[in-house]
Formats: structure tokens, sequence, C-alpha cells
């Protein structure tokens, strides 16, 4: 039986101003005190390109495609000369050197598959004036199949080739734990990206993916259930192997555990450019022939896709098999409607982050097969976000800082639940609805609640009440913690600047309450003013420089007068779960959130209004763009 206990949420209450203050979750704290590797709260902070270690990188051209034949007149066939390009690029780069392929503005038709097999490559356009134009579905060009509709990509980055065993693991270990026992170390190597291999004949496995509160699904494909997660070795001290993120899971010697070897694909990536296809009426949800842009498979990692938009897809990005530590920025999708935005399965620690779908997709993102550590950050559309939850057990997964959204479930029946455990909602666009009755796989919903739930359980569900977190960003903040230690204060926080490698001070929300620290000796000093002159997010020209706490804004309070806010008690109590206050009439198997109809999309900050209720800055935006020569 799992313990479990009822809890008020903390709320603070603001009177005498229309500003109301940020509140800390009980899961993170203020910078990650209140947090642990062995938290029910998964770590999401080594999502993205080298977990946000490196900044993706500008690799000099080293190939034109028009020195192959490449016209880009929208008329002549080009995908024979733009195979030809990055043939011959991979003859001249590596992982350790990578090299771009130039691809001039023009409007290049491509009647086949282009594909990327070898490390190093880049495909680089020259912004939109750059156009890869597909006229043929994977339908066309390989026969009609169910499969078009959710997998395979006209632009291809495949890393296929075995898995090998390296070693067994003999000793059992614990989610959150960074060390495995191994029967030996030989074949491997500090720096080495292995595959943790898990595999179960029985039940106990997809059990635990579901925080041993449901059991797994029962189609052909989950039999025997296997988990493959890439990682890194980060140190070796006889037969323990250290790696470089906490396990995901437990690992139990029941689950045949072993470490393998596979030639990962690594820094390879598209940018600045468009992938257009056939303005034709959608074909039916699977029915689709494939016009599917962009495919990660086969062992890719530490790679990117950056200012890239994607017309009239059936499927804009897909990662699958061993898809490790991608980082999708700045994707816009436009045209007509098709089946998923991005659609992630049997894949690690992918970033999509800044993007905008404003072509409608039966499900604009979705998790899939056991995919885990996925963070969707800061983006939106010009319609309603669907969330939606294919099953087979994907688990420890983040969104956060998303417009309105709704959430949906899809996939086979026969794969079990909806989700596995620990999927987190953090800080969307209020009101937050919780989402469907997934069962108690200790799933996190934090930020401004619809109906202001408040039930807290250790065991199960986590609803928490925060109608403006702080920080407002999860990963963000994960992030930050990770790599940064400066002090926190009333009106900046640490923030981690993956492009300059770098922290820096980041202004809190313009508008908290705070004390200006300032002795009360002349009348000049107050303990309840507001924060000002910040913005959301650092930029080139506010390096949290500006910010400061302003009695004349919070009113003329000093030290020893009325309270000016009233902070609430958290009282805790023993006893059984105590049910979230909520009201469910009408709700189905895809439920909007109510009053969360269309929005603006995060490409034009300003047309859509942040969680914390602020518009975005506009500042961050254009500095995002400006950050690497075009």
């Amino acid at each position: 039986m799992v313990r479990r206990f009822g809890a008020a949420v903390a709320l603070v209450l603001v009177t005498g101003t229309t500003h109301a203050a940020a509140q800390t979750s009980m899961l993170w704290g203020d910078k990650g005190e209140l947090w642990s590797p062995a938290s029910r709260l998964p770590d999401f902070s080594h999502a993205g390109y080298h977990g946000g270690a490196r900044a993706i990188p500008e690799p000099p051209v080293i190939v034109d495609v028009r020195d192959f034949g490449a016209v880009g007149d929208g008329a002549a066939d080009d995908g024979p000369a733009l195979q030809a390009a990055i043939d011959a690029a991979a003859l001249q780069v590596s992982a350790a050197s990578p090299g771009a392929v130039w691809i001039p503005a023009g409007s290049y038709r491509v009647g086949s598959v282009l594909s990327v097999t070898s490390s190093g490559v880049v495909l680089r356009g020259d912004g939109e004036a750059t156009e890869l134009v597909f006229d043929v579905s994977l339908a066309d060009l390989f026969g009609p199949s169910a499969t078009w509709s959710y997998s395979g990509g006209l632009l291809r980055f495949d890393g296929s080739g075995p898995s090998t065993d390296v070693t067994t693991v003999v000793a059992e270990a614990v989610r959150g734990e960074q060390s495995l026992v191994v029967a030996t170390t030989d074949g491997l190597a500090v720096g080495d990206r292995v595959v943790l291999h898990l595999e179960d004949q029985g039940d106990s496995l997809g059990t635990h993916l579901h925080a041993e509160q449901r059991e797994p699904g029962t189609c052909s494909y989950q039999i025997p259930l296997t988990l493959d997660w890439p990682v890194r070795i980060e140190e070796i001290d006889g037969t323990t192997v250290t790696l470089e993120q906490p396990l995901r899971t437990d690992v139990r010697t029941a689950w045949s555990p072993s470490l393998r070897s596979h030639a990962f694909l690594e820094e390879v990536g598209v940018e600045r450019l468009r992938i257009r296809f056939p303005d034709v009426a959608y074909a039916g949800h699977l029915e689709e022939p494939g016009y599917n842009a962009l495919l990660f498979t086969g062992g890719v990692a530490n790679g990117w896709v950056d200012d890239v938009v994607v017309v009239n897809a059936d499927n804009g990005v897909i990662t699958e098999a061993l898809t490790k530590q991608i980082t999708v920025r700045r994707l816009r999708s436009e045209g007509r409607k098709g089946h998923h935005g991005a659609n992630v399965a049997l894949s690690a620690d992918v970033l999509f982050e800044d993007f905008a779908l404003d072509s409608p997709f039966i499900h604009d993102l979705t998790l899939d097969h056991r995919s885990n550590g996925i963070v969707f950050s800061r983006g939106g559309g010009n319609h309603t976000l669907n969330l939606d939850h294919h099953r087979d057990s994907p688990f420890e997964n983040l969104f956060t800082e998303l417009g309105p959204f709704n959430y949906s479930v899809g996939g086979n029946a026969c794969a079990g639940s909806p989700v596995g455990a620990r999927t987190t909602y953090y800080n969307l666009a209020p009101p937050m609805d919780t989402p469907l009755l997934w069962g108690d796989v200790q799933t996190h919903v934090i930020g401004a609640l619809l109906a202001e739930e408040d039930t807290l359980t250790d065991g199960a569900e986590w609803y928490e009440h925060l109608p403006h977190p702080d920080p407002p960003n999860l990963y963000e903040a994960q992030l930050a913690a990770r790599f940064c230690s400066g002090p926190v204060d009333a009106c900046t926080r640490d923030g981690w600047d993956v492009d300059t490698q770098s922290c820096r001070r980041v202004a809190r929300a313009d508008g908290l309450p705070c004390d200006d620290g300032l002795a009360d000796t002349e009348g000049d000093a107050c303990d309840a003013g507001l924060c000002v002159g910040t913005t959301p997010a650092p930029s080139p020209d506010n390096d949290a420089a500006d910010t400061g706490c302003s009695c004349r804004l919070g009113g003329p309070a000093r030290r020893g007068a009325e309270a000016w806010w009233l902070l609430g008690l958290v009282a805790l109590s023993a006893g059984g779960r105590r049910r979230a206050r909520r009201s469910r009439s009408g709700r189905s198997g895809s439920a909007a959130a109510p009053g969360s109809g269309g929005a603006g999309r995060p490409g034009s900050r300003a047309s859509w209004r942040s969680p914390c209720g602020s518009p975005r800055s506009p500042r961050r935006a254009s500095w995002g763009r400006s950050r690497r020569s075009r």
C-alpha cells in the first residue's frame, strides 16, 4: 500500500495591489533546495544538444550544392545533386570536426529521400529564401503503408547499426543513483556513450515504468518489454561505472541489464531553411501518404534542428530508435492540416523550445513508446496545442511554459495506460486543467490550476495550485541549478545561457513583492516593495543590472507598520488522499482547457500573454534570432 498524505497549498495573499506574489513549488523550492535526484520530480536538465553543456556550433561551410549541379529553380529535380553534396561532405567531416553543406537561396525540387548517415554533416540554408520542395510522398516512393502515417521522413538522419553487449550489470541500482556495478569494464572508457539495455519477459518493468501503479500493455511489440537508454560514462573505478546523469528507473537483475555499444550518428543538423510539400487536401487520420519532413532514427545523438519552417506536412519532426539529446528550436509549421507536429518515440532527452505550430495537427506534440526526459518548452501556435499521450509507457517528460493547450490520448488500446510515471506539466497557459484520469502514476500538474485544485499526494498524483510559479520555466531552472551557483535575491536569479555557456543574472517578473533590504534610518526603506525594471529573461541589453526593489510602486508601508501581505500557512495532515476539488462535467478523451481558445504563437511574442500574466519580452525573441550569424 502506497503511503499518502493530503496537504493544503500555501498561498500568498496580496492586499493593496493588483500584483500577485510568485510561489515556489514544494517539489523544487526557489533554486532546487527541496529537490534531489531521488525526488519524484524528474531531472529534465539533460535535455537537448549535449544536455546544455555546449552551445550549438557554427561549423564552416565545406560544400556548396551548386558545385554538384543543384539549380534551385523550382523545376529541375535537384535531389541527386543535393544527395551528392551530402555524400561529398561526409568524406570531409567527423563528429569532432563537423562541416556545413551550403544550400543558397532558391527553390530546390526534390523527388527522393535525402539521407544523412555520417557524423558531422550539417545542412544550412539562407533562411526562408532557401526552400526544399518535396513533390513526392513516402507512399509514392515505396508504396502505400500504414507506417507512413507516423514514421519515416523525406529528410532523414539515420544512425542505424548493430548494438553489441559489452558487459552485464551485476548489482541492482535504484532510480536517482548514478553508478552501476558491472561484470567487467573491458571495452569501456570514460566518455563513451553506451546503451543501458533492460529486458523483461514479465510485467514488472512495465509496472515500474508506471510508478508501480499500473500494469503494462499487452501489444505483441511489448513482449518482451525492453528499455534502451543511451548515456555517457563519466567515471570508471574498478568495476563501478559512473554515468553522466542519474538513472531514470531502477535497474534490477531480473531485467537482464547490460551495457551495449552503438556507433551513434553525432553532430548533425539542419538549419535556416523551409521544407515544403504539395498543397493537397489532407488524406485523413491514419491514411497519410507520408509527406513527412524530418526523421531522426537508428541512434542519433547531439544533433539539432534550428530555424526551420515546415509547410503542408503530414508529420513535422519524428524522433525514434535511440535518439538522444537533440535540440529542436525555432521550428515553425504552416499550411494545411497534418497528423503529428512532433512525434517522439523510443527517444531520450530531446528538447523542443521556442516553437510555433501554426498549422493544425491531429496531435501537435506526441509522446510515445517509452520516450523519457523529453522537454517541450516555450512554445505555442495559432490554435490550442494538443498534448498527445500515445501509450506504451512514455515516462518522466515535461511540458513547461506553453500556450493554450488540451490533453488527448492516442495509440493502440492494447499498449496500456496513456502515460507512464511522473509526466510533468509546469506553468502552462492558465487556467491549467488537470489531465484525464491517467491513473495514480505520480503525474505533476503545477501552475494556475482550474478551480484552484490543491491536492498533493506523495505516492500518486500531485496537483499544486500556484497562480504565479517562480521560477516560471522548470527546465531552465533545473539547467541553472546544474551549472550555476550564484545567489538568489528578491528580484533576480541565476540563469544558464546555453549559447554563451555562461551564467547570467536573470530578472524575475515585474511586480513581485520584495524587501529592499535597507535600514529604515530616515524613512527611506520598506519591506513591501515591488520588483521593477525587469524582463522575463536576460538579453544583451538587459543583464538584470537595471532591476531592483522599489517601494514607490508598492506603497508607503514601513517596517513595524501593518503587514503588506499575509502569508498562508502550510498545513500537512496525515491520513487518506484528499481528491482535488474539480469539475469534470462534459469531459471526453480530448478535453480542452476551458477558456483556452485560440491564441497567438510565440514567434509573435507580444500576441499572447505568458502564464505569469505579462506579455513575453519581444527583446528575447529578437535576441534569440540574432545570436548566430546568418
